[in-house]
């Protein structure tokens, strides 16, 4: 007996027949090439997903014209030429016992101007970032539109696909059509909510005629735009009945348009199931069955929401990059073991490790390396491994070698395991972060690794313990205080012990440690200045988190006083320069706390080499201060690495 009955209770979408209610959500992967060809990379992604249990897979939004591509690597269904590949993935999807969908998608008034050329719309509008500015359809090309929707749907069949999702959301040219704000037309497919419904309309008679009854079809729906004079749930009530008398046969229900993107992937500062409300009124005034989505992170969310009626099936994006296995695991009932997303949108929507715009993942590095990092299996030869550190790059390293037979140690010389993740995973509104070092502690203690806290790595202790390869985890050391008085602080220190930090505090340094620690204090109650030298703060963290800590910080009072260089510490406050004028400036503090920039490279990695100590492998913020994801990266990297050498 399954611990989530409802979950995995088999399902239907038309005629398509689904094993469980676990729909894997379409997201740009950026893995196509610069043609929209299906590569290695897509299919090892989407096989490991099937092989995972998801009961249906949808592809990423795929263009249905050239003019309509939203990015350079964006799938495509405009040429039969694009028919060989996408037969390769539905057949490697079938093979590994998944289903598979395509979703259809035009850029419209989001499509990119470098590719797309000119940009149309339903009626004339800005694109999201008001640089470009798209031309209102004629009805002949509406018509044409309609036709490539059409024919791709049918190239999608020709493939093996299963069904295909029309994608009516995120402010692409059919939720345009849809929408109030952005569709103003007065001919036959603008108008009241049945004219915006044409287009839609138009597309289903055709995808019918050109695939038959039997392929399945149905859409995406942004049931709340978020923005001023657009779709809202009360009109996407109005709308979904429609959708299903023009031939939807499920409505797969998000929400947003560009402009409010950030509310379709909910960082870690929103709360979990974010746009589960839409599904539910949408599901209240239709026949058909209803997908949900939005911060879906559990199972036991997800149960949830099957268990009180507010949706048929349920879509994960994001969990199951963290986790391919996350419908597996659930299945067995042990939701504990799942990798968790921690809503940190740095891999999959930030994407700031090369190569460039492509998704990968923080805390799950084999995504989108599954064709080239296969599952390790046990070593023939161990060897003895030591690890000196066990923040998320350390522990990385140490539990992969350790699966795989490596007799492994591990030292970290705090008295807990987790590095400078642990701190961060106290700053307010990030306690989602700690469910992934949870995850590392617990995978840590299911293998042999023999974790030593409080013991120190040196050159003398790491030559006594005569390993045969060294993994150097060690962290980055940060700034010392003294430079500013007696008063200065390290920002890990206030991590420790808030209560340190009293009366006016002056954070110095504007990147994401100042930014959180401004935030930390502002929260308690302290009066906080925030000194940058820079012309803007936070402008490492992505869009959606930072938008919410600016936020916060604005609404709590913090001062942030941006093109000001800190020089020292005074009886007074901290004595600044300005960086336009040179003029110095005295921010009156009475604490001062320094996160600028942690100091790159390690002092023990080098009197290694001096020590000719032999097979040293330098990682994570040893290596280079950075961030959870490199971390995590090179730690399972550098296991591969050394699983490879000792094969």
């Amino acid at each position: 007996m399954t611990r989530y009955p409802l979950l995995f209770q088999p399902g239907r979408i038309g005629r398509l027949a689904l094993p469980n209610r676990i729909v894997m959500a379409p997201m740009g992967t950026g893995y196509a090439d610069e043609q929209g060809h299906v590569t290695d990379r897509l299919i090892a992604y989407h096989v490991a997903r099937a092989q995972g249990g998801v009961g249906l897979s949808i592809v990423e939004h795929t263009a249905v014209r050239r003019d309509g591509l939203a990015g350079p690597t964006m799938l495509a269904l405009y040429d039969d030429e694009h028919v060989p590949g996408f037969r390769r993935l539905c057949d490697a999807v079938h093979a590994a016992g998944g289903r598979i969908a395509v979703q259809l998608n035009h850029g419209g008034r989001q499509a990119d101007p470098s590719l797309a050329g000119e940009l149309v719309a339903p009626s004339e509008h800005p694109s999201p970032s008001g640089k470009a500015f798209a031309r209102a359809l004629t009805t002949e090309e509406v018509g044409e539109i309609v036709a490539a929707y059409a024919a791709a749907a049918a190239r999608a069949h020709e493939a093996g696909a299963d069904g295909v999702e029309v994608h009516l959301a995120h402010g692409y040219l059919g939720c345009s059509f849809l929408s109030p704000l952005t569709n103003r037309r007065t001919d036959r497919y603008g108008g009241d909510t049945d004219r915006r419904c044409q287009f839609a309309r138009e597309v289903f008679t055709e995808i019918r005629r050109h695939c038959g009854d039997d392929f399945s079809v149905w859409c995406r729906l942004s049931a709340d735009e978020f923005v001023p004079g657009g779709m809202t749930l009360d009109e996407a009530r109005r709308v979904a009945p429609l959708l299903q008398q023009a031939g939807a046969q499920a409505i797969h229900v998000s929400g947003c348009v560009g402009e409010t993107a950030n509310l379709a992937a909910a960082c870690y500062y929103d709360p979990p199931l974010n746009l589960a409300h839409l599904a539910d009124g949408v599901k209240a005034v239709v026949d058909v069955p209803v997908i949900a989505v939005g911060k879906v992170l559990t199972p036991d969310l997800a149960e949830g929401l099957l268990a009180r009626g507010a949706c048929d099936f349920v879509a994960l994006g994001r969990p199951l990059l963290a986790d391919p296995d996350w419908p597996a695991k659930a299945r067995a009932g042990r939701p504990e073991d799942i990798c968790p997303c921690i809503a940190c949108n740095i891999g999959c929507l930030h994407r700031r490790m090369p190569p460039a715009g492509i998704c990968f993942c923080v805390t799950n590095p084999r995504t989108g390396r599954e064709h080239e990092w296969p599952a390790l299996s046990r070593t023939a030869s161990p060897q003895r491994a030591l690890v000196i550190g066990a923040g998320p790059a350390g522990m990385s390293a140490a539990s992969a070698l350790a699966e795989v037979g490596y007799d492994v140690e591990l030292w970290e010389a705090e008295s807990e395991l987790g590095g400078a993740f642990r701190r961060a995973c106290a700053a307010p509104g990030k306690e989602l972060l700690r469910t992934f070092l949870d995850y590392q502690v617990r995978r840590l203690a299911q293998t042999s690794v023999r974790v030593r806290l409080g013991r120190e790595g040196t050159v003398e202790s790491i030559a006594e313990h005569a390993p045969d390869v060294v993994i150097l985890a060690s962290g980055a050391a940060s700034p010392r205080p003294e430079a500013f008085g007696p008063r200065a602080l390290t920002a890990e220190a206030v991590y420790r012990d808030p209560s340190l930090a009293h009366g006016r505090v002056a954070v110095i340094g504007g990147g994401r440690r100042g930014v959180e620690t401004a935030h930390l204090l502002a929260e308690r109650g302290s009066a906080v200045t925030l000194i940058e030298a820079g012309t803007s703060v936070g402008s490492c963290i992505p869009s959606g988190p930072r938008a919410f800590v600016l936020g916060k910080l604005a609404a709590l009072g913090v001062r942030v006083c941006c093109g000001v260089e800190a020089l020292s510490g005074s009886e007074a406050g901290v004595v600044g320069r300005e960086v336009g004028s040179g003029a110095e400036v005295l921010i009156e503090a009475d604490t001062i706390s320094l996160a600028l920039p942690r100091a790159s490279g390690s002092p023990l990695a080098e009197a290694l080499k001096a020590a000719d100590c032999p097979n040293v492998h330098v990682i994570g913020d040893a290596r280079e201060p950075r961030s959870a994801q490199e971390a995590v990266y090179e730690g399972a990297r550098c296991a591969h690495l050394i699983f490879d050498e000792g094969s």
